[in-house]
């Protein structure tokens, strides 16, 4: 809809919630008007077109929910603007928050091409993604190998180009998958960089497949792989479809790897933007989550978890002071490597039934500000959903000053 705050713009027909008309009148008048028709995330169109993100989430592949249940097809319809586009659908992910708020957040923030932005708990990929689709270099760490070959492998995909090659996979479905079982394929001896991205593409498949396999009985491991990998491909190939019909060009050097956040291995004032979102105390087991998928690359799941921010310690009140004192470390972290006068965006949430009432935000306010980060902006953003224990999440932003 036109109106007078957005005179030439018109919003997407999804976007109702006031958190997203905050963020749209953010990212609008943040945004310099050159770069509006392309990175606007909250529209439909500006001036007399229509927005790059419109015309990406109606070219999202028809056969995304294909053999899903009714509740997961509704979720991509109804999130067709927010998380169903580009290779974002691939693994669906607990915990992962909304590419189409990340987009926004980077135009809010003024983050432009050769800027460079960091996730340094990047968890599926959401922010390194969208920084590729955005023209903004991006660096990416996570403590769980899981995350980093996740992460890689949605975003490698965006740049891959032989229709044939892609297609071609589901002729060799039956030997990858036993391949991948066996764990036969040394992936450090692949040197062509396409035939790379594509097993990289088939291995996550197989890594989704293999946690469907484990929450429904129909059917297994093996038939579940052909299923998941068949929309994996047709995915990935709408999209190359998608950048040959609006001519997109990605060329975005990113840098992931196994860190932890509360040791980030970067130079001071050597980055253009922070944007994060922690695990909420301990509200999600993610060594417990990635269990399958972690102990088939051969980790120690004991080790791995006790390494883990939110997991660590026992019993709920040593557990919430280590997890303090860890996010502490995060937030000072986050103000060194960020140059002056950028932005560290946190988006958290409390789970108030499993912290006793102890919220979350408010001490990394606290952390934040006595790092030199001021909060500029605090956006709450309802959670919703009757599975769902929480009920908001607060989207923060801090400004380094000194």
């Amino acid at each position: 809809m036109r109106n007078i705050v957005f005179p030439d713009a018109e919003l997407l027909p999804s976007v109702t919630e006031i958190f997203e008309l905050k963020l749209a009148n953010l990212e609008y008048y943040s945004l310099r008007s050159k770069y509006r028709s392309d990175r606007l995330a909250y529209f439909q169109s500006y001036g007399s077109q229509n927005t790059l993100h419109f015309k990406l989430c109606n070219s999202r592949n028809t056969d995304l929910a294909k053999g899903r249940s009714s509740l997961t097809k509704s979720y991509f319809e109804v999130g067709r603007f927010s998380t169903g586009y580009a290779t974002h659908s691939l693994f669906p992910y607990r915990g992962k928050f909304h590419p189409q708020l990340i987009k926004a957040i980077f135009n809010i923030i003024g983050l432009y091409p050769g800027d460079i932005i960091l996730d340094p708990m990047c968890g599926s990929g959401t922010t390194i993604v969208e920084a590729t689709l955005s023209n903004i270099k991006s660096i990416g760490y996570d403590i769980s190998p899981f995350c980093v070959l996740m992460t890689k492998s949605k975003n490698d995909s965006l740049y891959l180009t032989d229709s044939d090659e892609l297609q071609a996979l589901l002729k060799s479905e039956d030997d990858l998958f036993y391949k991948f079982k066996e764990q036969s394929i040394n992936f450090s001896e692949i040197a062509d960089d396409n035939e790379y991205r594509i097993l990289q593409l088939a291995l996550l498949a197989f890594y989704d497949s293999m946690g469907y396999s484990l929450r429904v009985n129909k059917k297994s491991h093996r038939q579940l792989f052909s299923q998941v990998l068949e929309r994996y491909i047709n995915t990935v190939l709408d999209f190359i479809h998608f950048k040959h019909s609006n001519n997109i060009n990605l060329e975005n050097p990113i840098e992931v790897s196994v860190q932890s956040a509360t040791e980030i291995p970067l130079e001071n004032n050597s980055i253009d933007g922070i944007i994060t979102s922690p695990p909420y105390s301990f509200a999600i087991d993610y060594s417990a989550n990635d269990k399958p998928q972690l102990e088939h690359l051969g980790y120690d799941i004991s080790k791995l978890k006790d390494e883990m921010i939110g997991l660590k310690g026992r019993g709920k009140k040593e557990k919430l002071e280590i997890y303090f004192n860890d996010m502490r470390k995060v937030c000072e972290e986050a103000s060194r490597v960020l140059k002056k006068d950028k932005y560290f965006v946190l988006i958290i949430g409390s789970n108030t039934n499993q912290t006793g009432g102890i919220r979350l935000e408010e001490p990394m306010i606290e952390y934040c500000e006595k790092a030199f980060l001021i909060l500029e902006h605090a956006i709450i953003k309802p959670i919703k959903g009757m599975r769902n224990t929480m009920k908001e999440e607060h989207i923060l932003f801090f400004k380094k000053e000194n």
